[in-house]
């Protein structure tokens, strides 16, 4: 549910907006009619329970829209019954509103129910066996009813030491519900181990990986709700190996025999056993040295897994951990937020020039730091509490007590630096030194969730900087995002256009709010410039292709979801919508190998979606057979 204080990123504000994109698919084989006998609302401590009672297993899918805040449901081949009374369903209240429209030229034709909700309201909805219950319950609720979290796999962490090959496949929590079995190969294929994890989510892991010594290589493949990950032996016999849950996922510790010669997958040729990475020894010796030190901290299984999982304590980043995300900005603003996020003195070489875009999720801001420090050629000197960025071909050279007088002999040119840095803020403009105030206010008001105020402060800033359009996408990004106010956001993107043409977020700012305000010839120009950057914006494809369709122009839709395709490669949400948009146009052959391909990419698909895929598959054939 939407919530106009949350920070997202672009591409959760296309999510947002794309309905298909966001869908909830929830649907069954069937291709009947879904008779809706009955429709029961409960008011309840501001609360609303409303169930549709029916006659099967309803095929439907949710999704959001906004101004104001609609949550959609779409039911496929659906009917009301007579006896029902839809302006008297709802019992009286000030924060829903419900409306029904029934859309038979849509195949399968479509019963539609919208339900305005209040910003203080959000909702869940729940399909009980042939009933549909939908709750909207104020906000601070939502705990109350959200669903427990679906464990997710995030990575395959192989590490090779003392005869022993340790693989942690880690997750957000322990896994439990796992099942383990062996297979025997045949002819050239080897033995290998497989275990099955229920319930989890895979569709963060390589596909395959290679790992040396007794295993061969790692395999993973979606099964059901969760995946089969094969472990393939190395030699004709089955290794050796231990499985336990650790609080980090699942440890698998396989013994090798490290005087056998493994085989390499292409040759099959015997070649030396692969040798660990001295350095990344070092450093987990260190570590273990440390650990084994402290009494307290957790041996075994699971202290094996925390070193595994930490690779950042490995090399030497225990800084406090910050998540970032920069598109295009200038390198000395973000030396600038390390200063405040770190607490150091940061001092950089005027000569340093050049923008960044970066997004980092979750690492220590001194990792970060030296991420963009390589990226840019630059080096950085550390004493005290006092940190000196500057150009990697540069010579820096720290000042010299002098030990007769206490005085010191200063690098010259850093000295010449500073004092031209000072220079320059000397002959700032005025506005632009007040401004830059406001912009420091702004963003501590952002940060505590007064976007109003922050948004006010933004504007002052404009005002008085007006040539500044990083300024006016800002607030273009906040109208639209936080705020929900699409008359300013385009406002205010339009003030960044003009000043700078090839600004394609913007673009893609004031043509989501213009869409919003249902102006389509505006929203169509936005749109198009919006896509007009080399690569596209993948945001603008997919956003583009979700109005078109929206505007009944499926054909210009497939252009665009194709375009994506050719530039990012194909996923879920865009094959399931190309296949839908083939299905509008009557192109039934193609939907179906969309539909086929889909099912079988390897593409890890929630049950639903896979009920969803396999029902349109069903009527296609049908309707292929007549």
């Amino acid at each position: 549910m939407y919530n106009k204080h949350s920070k997202c990123s672009l591409a959760i504000i296309m999510s947002l907006f794309l309905m298909w994109a966001t869908a909830a698919y929830a649907v069954d084989e069937k291709t009947g009619t879904y008779t809706v006998q009955n429709i029961e609302a409960n008011l309840q401590d501001n609360s609303i329970l409303l169930v549709l009672k029916g006659d099967s297993a309803p095929a439907y899918t949710q999704y959001e829209l906004f101004s104001p805040t609609r949550l959609v449901v779409d039911i496929a081949d659906a009917e009301l019954a007579d006896s029902i009374d839809i302006p008297s369903v709802l019992p009286e209240n000030d924060f829903a509103v419900l409306q029904v429209t029934m859309l038979r030229d849509k195949v399968p034709q479509i019963t539609r129910l919208e339900i305005t909700l209040a910003e203080s309201h959000t909702y869940k909805i729940d399909r009980i066996e042939n009933n549909l219950a939908i709750r909207l319950i104020p906000k601070n609720e939502e705990t109350a009813v959200t669903a427990p979290e679906q464990n997710t796999l995030h990575d395959i962490v192989v590490r090779n030491k003392n005869k022993q090959t340790e693989i942690l496949l880690q997750a957000s929590k322990p896994i439990n519900d796992f099942r383990q079995d062996t297979a025997t190969g045949r002819g050239n294929v080897h033995d290998s181990m497989y275990i099955d994890i229920n319930d989890v989510d895979g569709s963060e892991l390589v596909r395959e990986k290679e790992v040396g010594l007794s295993v061969d290589k790692i395999r993973v493949a979606t099964r059901g709700s969760g995946v089969r990950i094969v472990f393939d032996s190395a030699k004709q016999e089955l290794f050796t190996y231990d499985i336990k849950t650790v609080p980090q996922g699942l440890l698998v510790t396989i013994e090798d025999d490290s005087a056998v010669a493994t085989l390499t997958p292409a040759t099959k040729e015997p070649v030396a056993t692969v040798a660990s990475d001295p350095t990344l020894d070092a450093l987990i010796d260190s570590s273990e040295a440390v650990i084994n030190s402290e009494s307290q901290v957790p041996t075994g299984s699971a202290a094996v897994a925390e070193d595994m999982q930490d690779s950042f304590g490995f090399a030497g980043y225990k800084a406090k951990r910050i998540s970032v995300d920069f598109y295009k900005i200038d390198l000395h603003n973000v030396f600038r937020l390390f200063r405040q996020i770190s607490d150091v003195n940061l001092i950089v070489d005027e000569s340093v020039k050049g923008s960044l875009t970066l997004a980092l999720s979750d690492v220590p801001w001194d990792f970060a730091l030296d991420i963009i420090l390589n990226l840019k050629d630059l080096k950085k000197e550390e004493r005290h509490n006092t940190i000196v960025i500057y150009p990697a071909k540069k010579v820096f050279a720290w000042p010299q007590r002098a030990d007769d007088n206490l005085s010191f002999e200063a690098d010259v040119e850093v000295i010449a630096e500073e004092a031209l840095i000072i220079q320059q803020s000397t002959n700032l403009p005025a506005e632009v030194m007040q401004a830059k105030e406001l912009l420091r206010r702004a963003a501590i008001e952002a940060k505590n969730d007064d976007i109003e105020d922050a948004a006010a402060l933004y504007e002052e800033a404009f005002k008085l900087w007006p040539k500044n359009e990083k300024i006016s996408n800002k607030l273009a990004s906040l109208y639209l995002v936080d705020l929900g106010l699409n008359a300013k956001a385009v406002h205010f993107a339009k003030e960044t256009l003009s000043l700078d043409k090839t600004n394609y977020q913007a673009a893609l700012y004031a043509a989501i709010a213009s869409a919003n305000m249902d102006k389509v010839a505006d929203a169509m120009d936005f749109f198009s410039q919006s896509i007009n950057g080399e690569p596209p914006l993948k945001e603008a494809l997919v956003s583009y292709a979700a109005f078109s369709e929206q505007k009944n122009q499926p054909e210009a839709a497939l252009k665009l979801l194709d375009r994506y395709a050719d530039v990012y490669s194909d996923n879920v949400n865009t094959m399931i919508s190309k296949a839908r948009l083939y299905d509008t146009i009557g192109q039934t052959e193609k939907a179906t190998e969309q539909y086929k391909t889909l099912l079988y990419s390897g593409y890890q698909l929630v049950p639903g979606l896979k009920k969803y895929i396999r029902g349109r598959l069903s009527m296609n054939s049908n309707q292929l057979s007549n």
